[in-house]
């Protein structure tokens, strides 16, 4: 499935002596289902925790602010880990650094389980979050590698709405082993899944990376600037980060509301959520099935509009009524609009300098964490527990999206859509050239 967006053919003319020069093999494709799965583990560890943070403020006897970095802490590692992750893919390949991700996954979920103290479990927290966040970046990375611009968004599309799966029952799962069995057995659950996930990662990924880039600081350096300083990258990656921060700054914030306000037990929010989540996979789908027909570029600003759209609904609702369904229904509504526009953002993203993906993925990544947690700061910033506080900063982080996607260009640059390198990016690889648009 994956491999229908690939480029075809294996040999390519230059351009410029309009002989045929010989191109490398594709890279195989690997299954979308262990794609999913590498993608979901670290979102798997994030929600899980979600429904119990009031519940860690009771057991450690520590603030709500305090037991908040058990999940403002996991953002910052899974921003900062994805700046890491890119690059070195981008040297020494995708799959032997997911398989290290994944296995440093494993040990921050053990440290969790065996955690004595709220600072422990936060310190394992963000070992969970490092590793966790390698197969959040190289699934789009290794997506980029075998994939077109539009076959990029389609296949990310499906990844998307596979692995919404399990944060979808993730937190329903994270409650009822809270109530049944206490806290710690989540992190029984997520080591069992983690230490699966690593096992197929091991037997079934192959290496898709075409060939290496050097790694030295310079290049590095580069990389970055050059990503940095592409506006067209920029409006992509802000509008894809403040999508991200408007769903995340409303789990974070929600099951404080629904605790003190409306005296809910934690499964409260695990069922509630299934909406939004319900939501976004129907997004997804949307987009996988729409993307050939109409061009990603319109399925990415209509999911915008359509986000916007929902977070003017929440702010009239909860002004007049706040309450459960003010809340979720609204951000359903945006949930559709955000699985529309998060895979053509990222498909766009990634192609504006193909040949660091990698590098791109990850700074993407990054961005989406860091807002996010900006987001889960700034609404603690506001009243505690007040629907009027969340409901400003998604509004807010909803807007930002819109404006950045209204000044996106709707056509990709030369090098997105033919996959060759502008001036300013050496040739680093060259398997690269000849591969056909987006």
């Amino acid at each position: 499935m994956l491999a229908a967006g690939c480029r075809g053919g294996n040999r390519g003319t230059d351009n410029r002596s309009g002989s045929v020069a010989p191109q490398m093999s594709k890279p195989p494709a690997p299954p979308l289902a262990l794609l999913a799965a590498v993608t979901a583990i670290g979102f798997s560890a994030l929600h899980m925790m979600v429904p119990v943070l009031p519940v860690l403020a009771v057991v450690f006897d520590r603030a709500p602010a305090e037991t908040q970095l058990v999940l403002t802490l996991f953002f910052a590692g899974i921003a900062g880990g994805q700046l890491f992750y890119g690059p070195i893919s981008d040297r020494f390949g995708r799959r032997p650094v997911l398989l290290g991700g994944l296995a440093l996954f494993l040990v921050g979920t053990v440290l969790c389980g065996a955690a004595w103290s709220l600072p422990v479990l936060i310190f394992g927290r963000v070992l969970q979050a490092l590793g966790g966040c390698a197969g959040l970046v190289l699934a789009r990375a290794i997506i980029r590698d075998v994939s077109d611009r539009d076959g990029s968004a389609r296949a990310i599309a499906l990844v998307m709405m596979a692995m919404t799966l399990a944060p979808a029952v993730c937190p329903a799962i994270g409650a009822y082993l809270t109530e049944w069995f206490g806290w710690r057995a989540i992190f029984v659950v997520l080591g069992g899944l983690g230490a699966v996930v690593l096992a197929v990662a091991a037997a079934r990924l192959p290496e898709t990376l075409p060939a290496a880039a050097p790694l030295d600081l310079v290049g590095l350096v580069r990389s970055h600037l050059t990503l940095f300083r592409s506006r067209e990258f920029a409006l992509y990656a802000l509008a894809s980060a403040a999508s991200s921060a408007s769903w995340f700054t409303f789990v974070a914030s929600v099951p404080y509301f629904l605790a003190a306000r409306l005296h809910r037990p934690p499964s409260t929010y695990a069922v509630m959520i299934l909406l939004p989540m319900a939501a976004y996979m129907l997004g997804n789908a949307a987009a996988a099935r729409c993307i050939r027909r109409v061009g990603s570029a319109s399925i990415f600003i209509a999911g915008l509009a359509i986000s916007l759209a929902s977070g003017v609904l929440m702010a009239a609702w909860c002004a007049s009524a706040p309450g459960i369904w003010a809340l979720f229904v609204p951000m359903a509504t945006s949930s559709i609009g955000n699985g529309l526009s998060q895979p053509a953002a990222m498909a766009a993203g990634l192609s504006v300098h193909p040949r660091i993906a990698g590098t791109a993925s990850g700074v993407m990544g990054f961005l989406q964490m860091a807002v996010s947690a900006l987001g889960t700061f700034a609404v603690a910033l506001l009243p505690p527990a007040d629907a009027l506080s969340i409901v400003a900063v998604v509004g807010a982080a909803q807007a930002l999206a819109f404006v950045c996607g209204i000044a996106a260009p709707r056509r990709p640059s030369a090098e997105a859509s033919t996959g060759v390198a502008g001036p300013e990016i050496p040739l680093r690889i060259a398997a690269n050239e000849g591969r056909d648009g987006g």
